[in-house]
């Protein structure tokens, strides 16, 4: 829960400390003494949009901090300790906003950006505002009520199938959109494949045909070496070592020493015979074929020609004729061209719908408990016979991410009157408490342990207003309930009572925020009775209520 609030310089705030209970907390004061101040600085050290506007004139930044027990909170911790966040038991919140436009934000001393912020904040606090009820005509809003009174996974069901359905439908879609472009990258392939298979080398490799060109276009360049290579070795060589094996065999007879060069002459001999012999061999199947290197010219130009072509060296156009050739039977094949694509998607979409029909048989089953509960609750406030319906009304024409269901909130606030939509049948006090009535109702659903009512009992009154603050203060059992509100009959049910106070010193308008026990509070309830002109009656008035409420649950 929320245990301190520290601002300093926001708006007519020049620095101000909460220290907050649990239970229902009362926030009273004259009309723009600044109780939602108050409220929108909590709201910025939560998340919210920043603006320089809301900087104390005359400041160069304002400071909002706010301090969170998380006893009884292990999601908000375990939140905490996965983005590294966390120090002990303790959440320290800071927000700073600049004169200059630029916000920064921390969370237990560690910078963080608005997104993460905000996303912790959503955990720690709900804001419920004075105007709630304005835009409870809205289907989202009223489908987004439903659901988080419903609760569950299936939301995350059906977002997910809706998704991978969406990806699929997206891939077919963008198929049909390229078929033409597809086919012409189908003829070019076509084309390009052609050139390979008239190429027509067969088993032959670059290097192969390489090696080939080069020797029959030099063979009689080979022929001479050859010979002139021969004549050296028979006339020369091979006659020059059979000379001096002989004495180098009396030598070794004399000294032994000498046995390894005797032994390299003859290694020596029997090697230049072996060359002699392959140079031999190798001249004899020499032949000057020109058709062959004709042929072979060809090659190497149709080889050269497509090098150029696919930008690429000649020893990688093998690769280059696989790669095309896998594009080629992957854009020719049926399966993968379209029909494949296509059962995917129906099948994922089929997925989705069973997921979708889940959900709406969930929020249908909720539907009916959640207006029951709201119908019990308008008895309680001046509706007596009011009836709450709610109409999941579902077209599964087009999947929709948040499910096939359109909500509809139909009121009666009268007996004998037909439901109807929410915004045309309900008056404005009667919206007000209709909608403090929703919120109530969905509270249960909600694993946030501080909720803020702002003015959310405006336009009622009475005995109404009355039973308002006993179902605030119910709900203070159970979380931590801050209130504004101008009603004495709200305030006086609360556990503890803060008063903001407006204040002019030295020409400078400033906003206070004091404690109120005891009599104390007994006077501001009186205030909030009869006006600044405070009576016996009135604070005899006050001390009764308060009387009354601390007797109750």
């Amino acid at each position: 829960m929320l245990t301190h609030l520290h601002i300093r310089h926001f708006a007519i705030i020049d620095s101000s400390e909460l220290e907050l209970d649990a239970g229902m907390t009362a926030l009273t004061g004259e009309t723009g003494a600044g109780k939602s101040i108050l409220l929108d600085a909590l709201g910025l050290v939560l998340g919210a949009r920043a603006s320089a506007d809301t900087i104390q004139q005359g400041a160069d930044r304002a400071d909002i901090t706010a301090s969170f027990n998380l006893d009884d909170l292990p999601e908000v911790s375990q939140w905490l300790v996965a983005h590294e966040l966390d120090a002990d038991n303790d959440c320290l919140i800071r927000r700073t906003l600049s004169s200059n436009g630029k916000s920064r934000a921390t969370i237990n001393d560690v910078p963080v950006s608005v997104q993460s912020l905000r996303a912790l904040g959503e955990q720690l606090v709900t804001i419920h505002g004075q105007h709630a009820h304005q835009t409870l005509g809205r289907s989202a809003q009223q489908r987004d009520l439903l659901d988080r009174y419903a609760g569950g996974a299936q939301y995350q069901r059906v977002s997910r199938a809706f998704e991978a359905w969406q990806s699929a439908n997206e891939a077919v879609e963008h198929q049909e959109r390229h078929a033409h472009e597809r086919l012409q990258r189908i003829d070019l392939l076509s084309f390009q494949l052609q050139e390979f298979d008239e190429l027509d080398i067969g088993n032959a490799t670059v290097a192969d045909i390489e090696s080939e060109h080069r020797w029959l276009a030099n063979s009689d360049r080979i022929l001479a070496l050859g010979e002139q290579a021969l004549s050296a070795i028979d006339d020369t060589a091979y006659p020059a070592l059979n000379k001096a094996s002989p004495p180098l065999s009396e030598l070794v007879q004399i000294d032994e020493q000498l046995r390894e060069a005797l032994d390299l002459v003859e290694s020596a001999a029997i090697q230049v015979a072996e060359s002699a012999h392959l140079i031999r061999s190798t001249l004899g199947k020499l032949e000057h074929d020109d058709a062959r290197l004709t042929w072979l010219d060809q090659k190497l130009a149709a080889l050269h020609s497509l090098s150029r072509k696919h930008q690429c060296n000649m020893a990688s156009l093998p690769d280059v004729e696989h790669e095309l050739r896998q594009e080629y039977d992957t854009l020719t094949d049926p399966g993968k061209a379209g029909d494949e694509l296509i059962r995917e998607r129906d099948a994922l979409r089929a997925i989705y719908d069973e997921e979708a029909r889940k959900l709406t048989r969930h929020r249908r089953r909720h539907a009916k408990k959640l207006a029951s509960t709201i119908s019990a609750t308008m008895q309680d406030l001046s509706m007596a016979g009011g009836v709450f319906d709610i109409e999941v009304e579902t077209d599964d024409s087009q999947p929709h991410r948040l499910g096939n269901d359109t909500i509809h909130f139909l009121v009666s606030p009268n007996p004998g009157v037909a439901p109807g939509p929410l915004s045309r049948v309900a008056s404005g006090g009667e919206l007000s408490r209709i909608s403090l009535c929703m919120t109530l109702a969905a509270l249960d659903s909600h694993a946030v342990p501080t909720l803020v009512f702002d003015e959310v009992d405006s336009g009622v009154g009475g005995a109404v207003a009355v039973k308002v603050g006993q179902m605030l203060r119910q709900v203070g059992s159970q979380s931590q309930v801050l209130c504004v509100t101008h009603l004495p009959q709200v305030a006086s049910q609360a556990h503890h009572h803060l008063l903001i106070a407006k204040q002019v010193a030295k020409g400078k308008t400033s906003t206070r925020v004091q404690t109120l026990e005891g009599k104390a509070v007994r006077d501001e309830i009186a205030r909030m009775l009869g006006g600044e002109k405070m009576t016996t009656k009135s604070r005899q008035h006050a001390q009764e209520m308060l009387d009354s409420a601390s007797s109750s649950p």
